[in-house]
């Protein structure tokens, strides 16, 4: 009898860790662990005709990523999904958990919804579809967007290339090859006087070698109560054999004060043309000189009525070594007039004043995994 009991208690044990293991690995599979690390070997410097900024070589790190995302079937055609990333500094070992990309949400056949802090649907328009050149001081995104950050309302409020912190955002199921996506920032930055607020709005189609963008934000309170801060942006790319070609424009408008406003119109051309394993790119950046009744500049843009335009060319060549591993090496040039100060993107250079025009050379490896 004892026996007896015995064997079925090792049987009751081992198939409970059994199951144990198997609900382990069952979790395990739908958890990925991905990324990429990005680093460059550069040379930066400044020039222009309120004075330069010498040669400086240093070692890049270029928005290194680790991340985290899962899925989790719920029955019924409805999951529900997470998602944690975190810089990770390649060059210096810094960096902080969860200070990309994080959400939790569901997604079924009526679309997705999540929470948590991401990148605004307005910078997904021209930022990974259009600019060959993501990541680095080789970027267009310190003139489109007038600049990167992850903040919540009304900080840096000059930025419309935007991860928001406390966003809710709702996707569209994919309608033949039409996405919508729109999302709005909690309203936690209220004071006595002003009630901050982000609204972010994206409309893609993409259709075999053709992809269409159209996307809008608009920054309620941002510089002071009762402003409205609007952006408008088109994204188009289409591919010919082995050569895509890409375009972007953009429309900013910013209330400083409730009676003043800038507006500034910016636009991008860029190709790529893959040869066997390597790949050129090559991308134009052009802003125009801001108009309005503002008194001052507003980020990168300088005042109305002054010389406030600017223009970067940024060309490149990358050699995978497998399909994950690529080689490559850049240059960039931007050149700002008297009173624009846009400055490298990713990794600026410190000091930069009003007028000067920075530039940069960079050799690199980007590992993804």
């Amino acid at each position: 009898m004892k026996q007896a009991i015995n064997r079925t208690m090792k049987g009751l044990i081992t198939a409970g860790l059994t199951s144990a293991a198997a609900s382990a690995a069952a979790q395990s599979d739908t958890v990925t662990m991905y990324g990429f690390l990005k680093v460059d070997a550069e040379s930066v410097w400044a020039g222009g005709a309120n004075g330069g900024i010498g040669r400086m070589g240093r070692i890049s790190n270029n928005l290194s990523v680790l991340g985290f995302k899962g899925v989790e079937d719920l029955g019924g055609g409805l999951q529900a999904f997470f998602q944690i990333e975190s810089n990770v500094g390649v060059d210096t070992g810094s960096g902080s958990f969860a200070d990309r990309n994080d959400n939790v949400g569901l997604r079924g056949s009526l679309g997705e919804i999540f929470a948590g802090q991401y990148e605004s649907p307005y910078r997904f328009v021209s930022v990974y579809a259009i600019d060959p050149f993501t990541a680095g001081i080789f970027a267009s995104n310190s003139i489109m967007g007038n600049g990167f950050t992850t903040a919540a309302n009304a900080q840096s409020p000059a930025s419309f290339d935007r991860r928001q912190k406390n966003l809710v955002q709702y996707s569209t199921p994919n309608f033949n090859g039409l996405i919508g996506r729109i999302a709005y920032a909690a309203r936690e930055e209220q004071t006595a006087t002003t009630n901050p607020g982000l609204i972010s709005g994206l409309l893609t189609y993409e259709n075999g070698p053709l992809y269409l963008a159209y996307g809008y934000e608009q920054h309620k309170d941002y510089f002071a109560a009762g402003t409205l801060d609007t952006g408008h942006k088109i994204g188009a790319a289409y591919s010919f054999g082995n050569t895509r070609v890409r375009f972007a424009w953009e429309r900013l408008r910013y209330e400083p004060t409730a009676s003043t406003n800038l507006r500034r119109d910016a636009w991008q051309l860029a190709l790529t043309h893959n040869i066997g394993s390597g790949q050129f790119r090559a991308s134009y950046v052009r802003a125009a000189r801001s108009k309005g009744n503002a008194t001052a500049g507003i980020g990168g843009i300088g005042k109305p009525g002054t010389a406030s335009g600017a223009q970067q060319f940024s060309i490149g060549y990358g050699y995978n070594l497998s399909k994950r591993t690529e080689l490559w090496g850049a240059f960039t040039k931007l050149n700002n007039e008297q009173t624009a100060s846009y400055n490298l993107s990713a990794n600026a250079i410190p000091g930069l004043s009003t007028g000067q025009s920075p530039a940069g050379l960079g050799i690199g490896i980007t590992h993804k995994f």
